[in-house]
């Protein structure tokens, strides 16, 4: 199958919304994703409601390396306009990360999911292909 990344802007903050779509669309067409859609995400009271703009992004598995190039290029040109809320393994549902805003998202179904993923980060258990996602996100080595 392969991966799943999302990524989310804040609608109030950024300016020229379309030019930072389309570039982004772009930069992942031209690292070869599968597919992407977006959608907007309200939610709050209304003095500090969160308005968001969801990008999903989907790579085949053969494609491990553009997916890793465009998460360094995305990372690298819009740190400060663009959040990396989650990268999942499609087939084995592995959630390889998830910001801290992503997990109290999770519902309570998703509990075990995310119990998991607390653990394999509280005891450095990944997969070398998470190991590769997390180092260029996290800049961090493990």
């Amino acid at each position: 199958m392969g991966y799943e990344i999302e990524m989310s802007f804040d609608l109030r903050k950024q300016k020229n919304i379309s030019s930072l779509l389309d570039a982004t669309v772009e930069l992942a067409e031209n690292n070869n994703c599968n597919r992407h859609f977006k959608f907007t995400e309200c939610e709050g009271k209304v003095r500090k409601r969160r308005q968001s703009y969801v990008l999903v992004f989907c790579f085949d598995e053969e494609r491990f390396n553009e997916m890793t190039n465009f998460l360094k290029e995305v990372i690298k040109r819009y740190k400060q306009k663009i959040c990396i809320e989650s990268i999942s393994e499609i087939e084995k549902q592995n959630l390889i990360y998830a910001s801290p805003y992503y997990m109290e998202l999770m519902e309570k179904e998703q509990k075990e999911q995310k119990d998991e993923y607390k653990h394999r980060r509280q005891t450095r258990s990944f997969s070398e292909t998470d190991y590769f996602i997390l180092r260029d996100i996290l800049k961090k080595k493990y």
